[in-house]
């Protein structure tokens, strides 16, 4: 008889790893469905401010071509009515679409017009990085 114990089984190596691969699987489930809701839900808002914004933004378009009437530049008064008529439609929607929706008009828009949206795009990047560029300079003054 020999005086040793015999040697505990090892644990499977291979179900090991399994185990905590299905274990890092199902965190990054979990991780993907929190960010994604985080996601959606910080799109929604900024859909709704964006909507309301819009909205601010044609209600003071009206106004500005409310003083226009009455003068030599009630034509142009006209003009800036409906431009703020198009922009509040354009809220209008915004309010009444999902993300999802929103989402979808975009995929769509860039796949029948790319250059338009690419051009969009460019110009808006632009606009951005002068604004930046102007709130640099007037940082920097005061």
């Amino acid at each position: 008889m020999s005086d040793t114990l015999p040697a505990p089984p090892t644990a499977d190596p291979v179900a090991a790893k399994t185990d905590r691969l299905a274990t890092i699987k199902a965190e990054a489930s979990k991780l993907k469905t929190e960010a994604s809701t985080k996601a959606r839900s910080a799109a929604e808002e900024g859909k709704t401010r964006a909507a309301e914004t819009l909205g601010s933004v044609s209600n003071v378009t009206r106004e500005a071509a409310d003083k226009l009437k009455g003068t030599q530049a009630e034509p142009l008064a006209n003009i800036i009515n409906s431009a703020a008529d198009s922009v509040e439609s354009f809220a209008q929607r915004m309010r009444e679409k999902t993300v999802d929706d929103i989402i979808d008009d975009t995929r769509e828009m860039v796949r029948r017009s790319p250059v338009l949206v690419i051009a969009a795009a460019a110009a808006a990047g632009f606009i951005i990085s002068r604004f930046f560029k102007a709130s640099r300079n007037d940082d920097a003054e005061a």
